[in-house]
C-alpha cells in the first residue's frame, strides 16, 4: 500500500486502527480505478475530522468507494470484507486478507508491484516434537501439515502461544463436527482466552462459525492452488482466536439487536435503556434522564420501518444522535448557553442547516422553546423540534438580510428623487411597508426626503440612513397629511355648497 500510495502507512499497531476510517483504502482505490474513486470523492482525505473528532458514519463511503473500486476492476467479491468488518473492527484479519488478494490481481494485471514475501523459511527434523504438537495431542488433534500456525513456525511457539493455537485448532475441530454442545465447550476452554460466551446462544455460534470458517476455506482453496500444503499457515483455513471472538460479538450483538427491537415493541422505557446499555449491543453510551425519549424516538422509527426492526448500524446512528440530543436538552435545561452551543456544533448531531455564524441566535432561541415546552409538561425537545427552530431562525435571518437588501433600494431612490422609483421600491413584497397609495407617490418622496434630510442634519444620529420603521412612520405621517387634505377638500366643498343654497334662497 506504500508503494501504491507513495505515502508512509501508520506503525503496524496502529494500522488496524487507521484503516477503520477508510481514507487509505479510498486513496487505494483511487490509485488502481481512477475513473470510478477521485480524491474529491474521499470524505476526510486529510483526516482532520478523524483526528479531531474520531470516526463518523460518513467514513463508511470511503470503504464503500473501495468495495465499488475492487469490483470495477473485477476483483472476484470472495474476498470483499463487510463495510462493517472495517469501520466497527467486526472482521479485520478478513479487510487484511482481501488487501493481500488485491495485491496480487493487481499485480497481474500489472497495475502494482509484487507484495513481498516477509516471512523467512526455516527447516526443522521429523524427530523435532513441537510444543504445538504436545498441546494438540491434549485434544486428540494431530498436528496439522502446515509449518506454520498464526505466522510462526510451529516448532517456535511457546508452551503459553502452543496452548492457545491448541485450544482454537480444537475449537475449528468442533465447528466442523456440527454439534453445537461440543462447540461450546471448545469456546469456554480458558486457553482459548475468549470472552463474552453465552450457553443459550450456541447454536446462533455454531451457525455463525461455520460459515464464517466455509468462506475461509473457499477463500484459502483461491489463494494457495499454486502453494504446497507444507508451506502454507494453518490459519489460511482455520479461523484464528480473533476471527471465533469477532464472530462471537457478532453473535451477541445480534442476539442483543433482537431484544432492543423486542423491548421497545412492549414500550417500557426503562427497559429499553437497560437493552441499549448491554456491551453486547455495542451502542453508544445512552442516558438515563432520556429513557423516554429513546423509548419514543426509536419505537417510531421502527413503525416506519418496512420489516418494523431496527438494525445494529440503524441503531448505532439513531442512538448516537438521541444522545446528543439528550446532552443538548440537558443544558438547555441548566440555561447553560455555552453548552447549548457546543452540542449544537457536534457533529453527532447532525442537524441541517446549520451555520456556525449564527449558533447564538439558534441557542437563545432553543432556549426560549424548551422553556415553553416545560411550562406544557413536556420534557424533553426532540431531534425535529430542534431542527425546525434552527429552520425558523435561518428563515427569520434570510428575511432581514433580504429586507436590508430593499432598504438599501428605498434609501437610494429617496435620494435620487424620483417619486416613481421610490413607489416601485415601497411597494417591494420583502419591505413589507403597509398602506403605501401609488397616487401619493409624490407626497411620499417629499416626506420621506425631508425625513432623511432631518435625520443626516441630526449630529446626534451616527445612521445615515432611513430604516424601516423610520420609513413606515413616514408613511403613516403622508397617509394621515393625505387624509387631512381630503377632509379639508370635503368640508370646503360642503361649505361652498351651503353657502349656493342659502344665496339662492335670498334671492327667491
Amino acid at each position: 500500500m506504500e508503494v501504491c500510495l507513495v505515502e508512509e502507512l501508520p506503525p503496524t499497531t496502529e494500522l488496524e486502527e487507521g484503516l477503520r476510517n477508510g481514507v487509505y483504502l479510498a486513496k487505494l482505490a483511487k490509485f488502481f480505478a481512477p475513473k470510478v474513486v477521485s480524491e474529491k470523492k474521499i470524505y476526510d482525505v486529510e483526516q482532520s475530522r478523524y483526528k479531531k473528532s474520531g470516526l463518523h458514519f460518513r467514513h463508511t463511503d470511503n470503504t464503500v468507494q473501495w468495495l465499488r473500486a475492487m469490483e470495477a476492476i473485477g476483483l472476484p467479491k470472495i474476498f470483499y470484507p463487510e463495510t462493517t468488518d472495517v469501520y466497527d473492527r467486526k472482521n479485520i484479519p478478513r479487510m487484511i486478507y482481501c488487501i493481500h488478494a488485491l495485491s496480487l490481481y493487481l499485480f497481474k494485471l500489472g497495475i502494482a508491484p509484487q507484495i513481498q514475501d516477509l516471512l523467512g523459511k526455516v527447516d526443522f527434523t521429523e524427530e523435532e516434537i513441537s510444543n504445538m504438537r504436545k498441546e494438540l495431542e491434549k485434544y486428540g488433534i494431530q498436528m496439522p501439515a502446515f509449518s506454520k500456525i498464526g505466522g510462526i513456525l510451529a516448532s517456535e511457539l511457546s508452551v503459553d502461544e502452543a496452548a492457545l493455537h491448541a485450544a482454537v485448532i480444537a475449537i475449528n475441530e468442533a465447528i466442523e463436527k456440527g454439534v453445537a454442545k461440543q462447540t461450546i465447550i471448545t469456546l469456554r476452554n480458558p486457553n482459548a482466552v475468549l470472552t463474552c460466551v453465552d450457553d443459550s446462544l450456541s447454536q446462533e455460534y455454531q451457525k455463525e462459525l461455520w460459515e464464517a470458517k466455509k468462506k475461509k476455506e473457499e477463500t484459502a482453496k483461491l489463494k494457495n492452488s499454486c502453494i504446497s500444503e507444507e508451506e502454507r499457515d494453518a490459519y489460511e483455513e482455520l479461523l484464528t482466536q480473533a476471527e471465533i471472538q469477532s464472530n462471537i460479538h457478532a453473535v451477541n450483538r445480534m442476539a442483543a439487536v433482537d431484544h432492543i427491537n423486542a423491548v421497545l415493541r412492549e414500550g417500557d422505557p426503562e427497559n429499553t435503556l437497560l437493552a441499549l446499555k448491554k456491551p453486547e449491543a455495542q451502542l453508544p453510551a445512552v442516558y438515563p434522564f432520556a429513557a423516554a425519549m429513546y423509548q419514543n424516538e426509536l419505537f417510531n422509527l421502527q413503525k416506519q420501518n418496512t420489516s418494523n426492526y431496527l438494525a445494529h448500524e440503524e441503531l448505532l446512528i439513531a442512538v448516537e444522535m438521541l444522545s446528543a440530543v439528550a446532552l443538548l436538552n440537558q443544558a438547555l435545561e441548566s440555561n447553560d448557553l455555552v453548552a447549548v452551543q457546543n452540542q449544537l456544533r457536534s457533529p453527532t448531531i447532525g442537524f441541517n442547516n446549520l451555520d456556525e455564524a449564527h449558533v447564538d441566535r439558534y441557542a437563545d432561541a432553543l432556549l426560549s422553546v424548551k422553556q415553553e415546552a416545560l411550562s406544557q409538561g413536556q420534557d424533553t425537545l426532540s431531534w425535529n423540534e430542534i431542527q425546525n427552530c434552527i429552520d425558523m431562525i435561518n428563515n427569520q435571518i434570510q428575511e432581514e438580510n433580504e429586507r436590508m437588501v430593499v432598504l438599501g433600494y428605498i434609501n437610494e431612490a429617496i435620494d435620487e428623487g424620483n417619486p416613481l422609483k421610490t413607489l416601485d421600491t415601497l411597494l417591494l413584497p420583502t419591505a413589507n411597508i403597509r398602506g403605501v397609495d401609488p397616487d401619493c407617490a409624490h407626497h411620499y418622496q417629499d416626506v420621506l426626503f425631508h425625513t432623511k434630510s432631518q435625520k443626516l442634519r441630526d449630529p446626534k444620529n451616527v445612521s445615515k440612513v432611513l430604516w424601516l420603521d423610520e420609513i413606515q412612520q413616514a408613511i403613516n405621517e403622508a397617509n394621515v397629511d393625505k387624509n387631512r387634505a381630503k377632509q379639508w377638500v370635503t368640508l370646503g366643498c360642503w361649505v361652498s355648497t351651503s353657502v349656493w343654497i342659502e344665496n339662492n334662497q335670498m334671492i327667491s
